[in-house]
C-alpha cells in the first residue's frame, strides 16, 4: 500500500499485522454457568473464584482465551484473524454442550470486536522531538517510555504508539475496513509535518 508518492524514486511504503482481535458476546443458557464443573472436565481451562470471577480458556487451534463468566458473557482475545472468530467460539460451544448437557446454539451467538491491535511499519526513521511539538494531543516522556502516544480522531478515533524506528502500534478501532485509512492519514500527517527523518 502506497502512502504518499511525490515521486517516482520516493515511495513511502506501509506494512501491518493485525497482533489481537477482542471479541465480546454472550452465551444464553437462562441460567447461570457452572463454572467449577466447566473447569474439572474442560482441558486448558482454569479457574479460581477467589482471584478473578471468570474462567480462562485456552484454545490451541485458532490460538486464543476465552474468557467466560458464569452469567454466560464472555471475552475472547489473542485471535490474528477475523475469520477464526467463529470457529473458536463454535468450539468453546461445542464443548460447553457436552459438559453442560445443554443446546446452546451457535447461530443465537453474535460476536461483537471491540478493539484491535495493530502493528505497522513505515520503514522510515521519525523524529519524535519534532513530533511532540508538532502533533496536537500526544504525550511524549522519553524518560519514561520510549515512543510517543497519539490520539487521533481522523478519519477514526483511535490510539498510536509510535517509535523513532517507523514502527507503529495502532489500537482502539474495531472495524478492519478502518485500519488502512487510519495508517494512511497518520502517514500523510507525519509526512505533511516532515516529521520523517530524511538519510
Amino acid at each position: 500500500m502506497d502512502l504518499d508518492i511525490t515521486q517516482k524514486d520516493d515511495i513511502r511504503s506501509l506494512t501491518y499485522t493485525i497482533q489481537n482481535i477482542v471479541v465480546k458476546t454472550s452465551l444464553d443458557l437462562g441460567e447461570d454457568i457452572d463454572l467449577n464443573k466447566v473447569s474439572e472436565e474442560l482441558k486448558n481451562a482454569e479457574y479460581d473464584s477467589e482471584r478473578f470471577p471468570g474462567l480462562f480458556v485456552r484454545i490451541k487451534h485458532p490460538k486464543c482465551v476465552i474468557i467466560l463468566f458464569k452469567n454466560g458473557k464472555l471475552i475472547l482475545t489473542g485471535l490474528k484473524s477475523f475469520d477464526h472468530i467463529n470457529l473458536a467460539l463454535a468450539r468453546l460451544i461445542l464443548k460447553l454442550n457436552e459438559i453442560l448437557e445443554s443446546n446452546i446454539n451457535k447461530n443465537s451467538i453474535h460476536p461483537k470486536v471491540v478493539n484491535i491491535v495493530i502493528t505497522a511499519n513505515f520503514y522510515k526513521q521519525i523524529n519524535l522531538d519534532r513530533a511532540a511539538l508538532r502533533l496536537d494531543n500526544n504525550i511524549y516522556e522519553p524518560e519514561v517510555f520510549p515512543g510517543l502516544i497519539y490520539h487521533s480522531s481522523t478519519p477514526v478515533k483511535s490510539v498510536f504508539l509510535i517509535f523513532s524506528t517507523g514502527k507503529i502500534v495502532f489500537t482502539g478501532v474495531s472495524e478492519k475496513k478502518v485500519i488502512e485509512p487510519a495508517l494512511v492519514n497518520l502517514g500523510r500527517l507525519l509526512n505533511d509535518e516532515k516529521l520523517f527523518i530524511v538519510s
